[in-house]
């Protein structure tokens, strides 16, 4: 069995949805499972959320969530990587998605058709 995530764009927003398996939806389907998923969900919030911030503030925040969405740490039980294999989401594809979708936030073609 293959970790993955499917990435869509929906109306500029990119969203992504784990791969159907059995242990996955057992674990995504906990109270424990829903907290975790929170917690990836707010990391890639608070990434495109403050992908072209101006303020200090926002590119802290953006700062911070790239970096977890980065850092292959192991060790880190709320880390980024140990949390998309728990769920069943392949990191290093949603992290692609990831960065192909703030080059385009920031690229100057797509800030003048927004």
């Amino acid at each position: 069995m293959t970790e993955h995530a499917e990435m869509t764009e929906f109306r500029g927003q990119l969203s992504f949805a784990p791969e159907s398996s059995h242990a996955g939806e057992q674990i995504r389907n906990t109270p424990e499972g829903r907290l975790l998923w929170a917690v990836l969900d707010n990391g890639i919030e608070q990434y495109k959320k403050n992908v072209n911030a101006t303020g200090r503030r926002g590119q802290r925040l953006f700062r911070e969530a790239e970096e977890w969405i980065m850092r292959d740490d192991p060790t880190w039980l709320c880390g980024f990587v140990n949390l998309c294999h728990i769920l069943g989401v392949d990191p290093e594809y949603l992290r692609q998605g990831l960065r192909r979708w703030s080059e385009a936030q920031r690229s100057p073609t797509f800030k003048q058709a927004a």
